[in-house]
């Protein structure tokens, strides 16, 4: 009996399949799982007919990437695929050009997401939010694209242009909103006071040395009269640990930050930092749907360990730690190893964390009422007590 050549093809992906999960992955990392033949077969079944009867001609390749890509983004929407020079690219640190326009991104029912903007980013000045799916990037779906692929296609060179489809949050017809790129300057922790004995510090992101600019935020108003503190965590977003580490340091006396069950480096306890005190007296902290990752860390961080009151609306829900690990071919992959959980020992991922008291609105609406109706809470606070979990 004769073989097609497509026949060939999926008998040699299939015997690939089996054997690298038979006999161990890169470094020894997989192992054989009871029943992943079975699988493999049906695996093996659904390729064939797919690819010998659907209505166009296939290309084995593309098809078996989208596998690879549906199967990462299965477990954590931040995994990814990546081709051979992408994943050099993500190894070496490669961001896609100088500019930006100011998004930070996830992926959700399987197009691109955004988790929050920059205040003042071309983003933000265009009008897109939290929330809103991005549909297409210069007029390629997203459902092609990991997160990594799709801030590298909206980065690029200051000056020019990027068209994305947005579909928004909030309701209403699909829009193309069109936005020159800029190199952005992140905003570092700032500080106010709100009457004469509030303090409010907005923290929009977190960037390397941004704990000692806390720090600084939360002395000089100190020194004009602070007797309590706002900490605004709305729209921060930041893939750093040791920075949100830094900052709960500067109001937790000692013990757990974060805990991370990795299953890739092993497990991990990260406590405070040394750090001097900053600040000791009543606290609460302002979020919201855009505050994620590195932001709910220290947001779980000062609730669990010091028992500060959390207000606003519901975090992202984005607490994984992961690693860019290599294939064999050459190839590699963006892989959530680690899982975040707060000092009691609870996880955020996938759910966010709730707020203490629920205050919704935006930070951009006139006058921010979300903000002071945080502020007045504020004020009927006495000194944070301990709690059990977050």
């Amino acid at each position: 009996m004769r073989i097609s050549l497509d026949r060939k093809v999926l008998l040699v992906v299939s015997a690939a399949l089996i054997a690298m999960t038979l006999f161990g992955g890169f470094a020894g990392r997989t192992s054989a799982v009871e029943g992943t033949y079975d699988y493999l077969k049906v695996f093996n079944e659904v390729l064939y007919l797919a690819t010998n009867n659907y209505v166009e001609p296939v290309q084995v390749d593309q098809l078996m990437e989208g596998a690879y890509r549906g199967l990462l983004e299965s477990l954590d929407p931040g995994n990814e695929y990546l081709g051979r020079e992408d994943y050099k690219k993500a190894s070496q640190g490669d961001k896609g050009g100088a500019a930006d326009v100011g998004l930070v991104l996830s992926k959700r029912h399987g197009y691109v997401v955004v988790v929050s903007t920059l205040p003042g980013s071309p983003a933000a000045l265009g009008g897109v939010v939290t929330g809103d799916a991005i549909l297409t990037i210069d007029g390629h779906t997203t459902r092609l694209m990991g997160v990594w692929d799709a801030n590298q296609a909206v980065r690029g060179k200051p000056g020019t242009k990027v068209t994305l489809g947005v579909n928004p949050a909030t309701g209403g017809d699909r829009k193309n909103v069109t936005l020159e790129r800029k190199t952005i300057a992140i905003p570092q922790p700032s500080g106010d006071l709100a009457g004469s004995e509030i303090g409010v510090v907005r923290v929009a992101s977190i960037a390397e040395g941004d704990a000692r600019r806390l720090s600084q935020a939360v002395t000089a108003l100190q020194t004009r009269g602070m007797k309590r503190l706002l900490l605004d965590l709305r729209g921060c977003a930041s893939d750093s640990i040791a920075e949100p580490i830094g900052m709960a340091s500067l109001f937790l006396k000692d013990g757990v930050v974060v805990a991370v069950q990795d299953r890739y480096d092993g497990d991990k306890t990260y406590r405070t930092d040394g750090r001097k005190r900053a600040w000791s007296g009543p606290l609460a902290v302002l979020v919201d749907r855009g505050t994620s990752h590195g932001c709910e860390l220290l947001t779980a961080a000062l609730r669990d360990g010091l028992g500060a009151a959390i207000v606003g609306e519901r975090t992202w829900g984005a607490g994984t730690v992961s690693a860019i690990l290599p294939l064999r071919n050459g190839d590699g992959v963006i892989l959530a190893t680690g899982l975040m959980q707060s000092p009691a020992g609870k996880e955020w991922n996938g759910k966010g964390l709730e707020p203490d008291l629920v205050i919704e609105g935006e930070a951009t609406a006139a006058g921010d009422p979300q903000r002071q109706k945080a502020i007045d809470y504020l004020k009927g606070l006495g000194t944070p007590a301990v709690r059990d979990a977050a």
